[in-house]
Formats: C-alpha cells, structure tokens, sequence
C-alpha cells in the first residue's frame, strides 16, 4: 500500500507526479520503485501516456481523481487522439483508461527523425513561479507539444532538459526539480507569428475533448473554406495548390515549421492525416475561433445545396441565366446546367435522323452544359473516402449522367478530355482502391495487414502484385511503403 502520494498540479504530467512521488519516497534505486508501481520493473516509464501500473499505483494516482480525469488532464491525450474519427477516438481512449498497450496503433504518435531524440522542455519562467508558489517545479504538458517552441505565458522560448521522452535511455524518474537550474534567464521571443501559434495551440489543447463528436477534422475545415477562393462557387471543387500557397507565405516567419508541403495539406483535408499541430495552423490560417475548433460543427446545408437554392430562387423571380452568373459571380455554363437540370429545359439530342429543313445539333454549346455535369460524376466515381471507389471510364460517366452509349466519345470532345485526364488502367485503379482499404483500416485501428486489404477488396495476390508500381500515386512516400512491405 501506497500511504504517500502527491496531489498532481495543475497541468502536470502524470509523470512528473510519478517521479515526485519517487524522490519523495526515498527509494534506493528505480528498480524498487518500478517494481511497486509497474507491471514490469524493467518498463521505461511513458512520459506522454501511461504504463500498465499494478494496483497499488492505480489505487494512489486515482485517490483524489479518477483514471478517465487522468487521461485528459495529465497526458497528452487531447493533443494526439482529439482529432482523430470518432470510433478510433473512443478506442485509444478506453485502450489509455483500461492501461492496454495497443492504444500506440490508435495514436498518430510522431516517430523520431533523422535520429533527433525529443526531451522534456521547461520554461524558466514557470519553474520559477512554480518554485514560489508550491515550493518546487514540475513537468508541464502544454510544454510537451509539439509545435509550440514559446511558452504561452510568458512568451519567452522554451528549452530542453536533457531528459529524453523517447530513446534508448535508461528507465529513471527525473523530477523537473532536480534538472531545471535554479537560476535561468528567459529568452523572450519577438515573432509574433510564433508566438499566437503557441497560445491558439496551448488553448485548443487545454479545451475538454469532445469524445462523441461525429464530425470529422477534414470535413469541417474544408467546409470552413466556403465562399474563398479556395472552393469553386458550388464548393465541390478545391483549390489547393493556391490555398498552400497562401498558407505557406502566411507562415513564412515561423521559425521551425515542418508543414510545408502540399500533399501534407491534401491529406489533412481527406482525413488521412491528423497532426494536431498542422490542424492548429490550418484553423487558425482560415480564421477558425478556439470554440469553434473544438466544438466542430458542419452546416445544415452544403455550399453545393445553398448555391443551387440561390439559382432556383433568383429564377423564379424572373432573371434569366445571364444575369444569374453575373449576380452570383459565377460561369454562365455552371448557373445553366444547374438550371435546366432543375426545370427541365436541356434539350438532348433527337435520337433519328435529322428532317429536311431541321436544325442540326449545337454541339459544342452541349458539351460545354455536360462538362460540369461530368466533373460531378467522375468525383461520385472516385469517392470521398468513405465509400468503396469506383473505376473511372468513359462508359461509367454516361451510365451516371444517362447518356446514350459513346455520345460522350462522338460528340462531346471537351467532356472526353476531361474523362481522358483522370481516366485509369485496371492497375491505377487496384492500387487506388488498395490505398482506400488501408485508410479504412487505418481510421478504425486496425492491423494493416494483406489479408484484412484482401478482404475489403475481393482482390488475389497477383493483382495486388501488378498494382504495387502505382501505390505511390495515391499515399505519402510513409504510408505507401507500409502497403509495400504487406508481401
């Protein structure tokens, strides 16, 4: 039995509450402690997280709190696990709660890179309040995030300690107390860009994590992109390659950003990717409050649906398709297709022969109305993520848009060039769809194993062999080379 334990501060790690009780208990050697607190005297201690602690420890750390209040107070849960899918949300956390190990293939746990070992960080400033306040520093975790090199208090830089979060170190308990000198001087910052990242992160952080949200992080920023130049005018199309242009001069000043490359915004944006830190910088980028990036909230209506709605209002008014464009901004081409799909008013070609005297068929003016209405089917093929994909061919978009057979290929040489673009062989399609049933797998948790991919894609070994070449087209150089190495 525990008799003594110390009350965890404010903000602490459970850690660092760990290593106060070890000082304090005058233990002779970390063994000694480790074996009356852990399942395993051998175990490094999880500085981020927990261990799988014996009953004892359990009993003290949830005296005065329970193991849930734990989680979301004193680890750095709220950081990796807030934005992840609902259902992978609420498995780390009962994995974190129920001190199962597995909760490291649920967490978008960062791995080290090129052989940097991260450390527990400190501001001088903090420890010295903490020192005058409760007699002795301790481990913050707003500290601990990464992306935040200021400290949101007191706005001076942060610094290492020397104690590694992950490595090969020796399993120890190193109290903020011992390894921070007694007397630092602060290096205050003065970019301010640097400096509003911290607070904007340190205070989505501290927020309460809503486990039950359904919304998801990819979801809502692409809806906060609604009416910018960065959506087209029905908000079915995205703009990335100027949104990341922007995004990347506005942060231009930060001193240590990792989030630079495209395919990184991409991924965030389809749900693959989950960094808390490049989600911060996105919101914050597109002027998204703290409230509402944590209480996200999708609206009642797509940009798709209330863009529509304003045609069909501003056409039973009177106004002619001309002065729709004009009024919303938008092309002449978009506001009729949209129009005549609605009323009824798209003439499509007579199925016989012309009549003497007839007016031959405009053509050109219907392959401009049908583009749009092409561009629609052909991202219904590709799927958003969630659903099973489909191949894209020329015989696939007249079967959704209920067009004759190869009218597209005849008659319409816009519309076909626009198929022809994203148009893929048997191979570029198996991989696409097998990089869909790794995210799938991915999202819930799973184990990315050959047979699970296998299952969700009816697919044998040998079209998973001929598709492999075109894996890369589809995933980030990481994930793609973790489906390589299923064989």
């Amino acid at each position: 039995m525990i008799v003594y334990f110390p009350t965890a501060y404010t903000d602490e790690l459970l850690y660092s509450q760990l290593a106060r009780y070890y000082t304090k208990s005058g233990y002779m050697a970390y063994t000694f402690a480790a074996e009356e607190l852990f399942a395993s005297k051998t175990v490094r201690p999880d500085m981020d997280f927990i261990n799988s602690y014996t009953s004892v420890a359990v009993q003290a750390i949830t005296r005065n709190i329970s193991m849930e209040a734990v989680i979301e107070k004193h680890t750095m849960f709220p950081c990796y696990g807030r934005f992840l899918p609902r259902e992978r949300r609420q498995k780390a956390f009962q994995a974190l709660v129920s001190m199962m190990g597995n909760y490291y293939n649920l967490l978008p746990i960062p791995q080290s890179k090129n052989g940097k070992v991260r450390c527990l960080r400190y501001c001088p400033a903090c420890a010295a309040n903490d020192r005058e306040q409760y007699g002795e520093a301790y481990w913050h975790r707003i500290q601990q995030i990464i992306g935040i090199y200021v400290c949101p208090a007191h706005r001076c830089y942060l610094m290492d300690s020397g104690v590694m979060i992950s490595g090969k170190a020796t399993p120890s308990f190193k109290t903020a107390e011992e390894m921070i000198p007694q007397s630092e001087s602060c290096v205050f910052a003065d970019n301010e860009i640097e400096i509003r990242v911290a607070v904007y992160m340190a205070e989505v952080f501290q927020a309460d994590v809503d486990m039950d949200s359904c919304v998801t992080v990819g979801d809502f920023l692409h809806s906060q992109m609604a009416n910018t130049q960065y959506r087209s005018v029905r908000g079915e199309q995205r703009n990335i390659a100027v949104f990341h242009a922007d995004f990347t001069d506005h942060y231009r000043n930060l001193s240590q950003n990792w989030f630079t490359e495209l395919w990184q915004t991409q991924k965030v944006l389809t749900n693959d990717r989950v960094n808390f830190y490049e989600i911060c910088l996105m919101a914050m980028f597109l002027g998204v409050t703290i409230d509402e990036l944590v209480h996200m909230e999708l609206p009642e209506k797509t940009q798709q649906q209330l863009f529509d709605e304003e045609i069909y209002r501003l056409h039973e008014q009177g106004l002619k398709y001309p002065a729709i464009a004009k009024a919303l901004s938008a092309p002449y081409v978009t506001v009729k297709a949209i129009g005549e799909r609605r009323y009824g008013t798209y003439h499509k070609p007579p199925k016989a022969s012309l009549k003497s005297g007839a007016k031959p068929q405009n053509w050109n003016q219907i392959d401009e109305n049908t583009l749009p209405l092409v561009k629609e089917a052909i991202r219904q093929l590709q799927g958003d993520g969630t659903t099973r994909p489909k191949k894209v061919t020329t015989f696939a978009v007249e079967k959704i848009l209920h067009l004759s057979s190869k009218k597209i290929s005849l008659h319409l040489p816009k519309c076909l060039a626009e198929i022809q673009r994203y148009k893929e062989s048997q191979e570029q399609y198996w991989a696409r769809e097998v990089v869909w049933a790794a995210c799938q797998l991915k999202d819930t948790g799973d184990i990315l194993t050959w047979r699970k991919v296998r299952d969700l894609t009816n697919m044998c070994r040998r079209d998973f062999e001929v598709c492999l070449p075109y894996i890369h087209d589809y995933a980030d150089s990481e994930f793609a080379e973790q489906i390589l190495h299923l064989l």
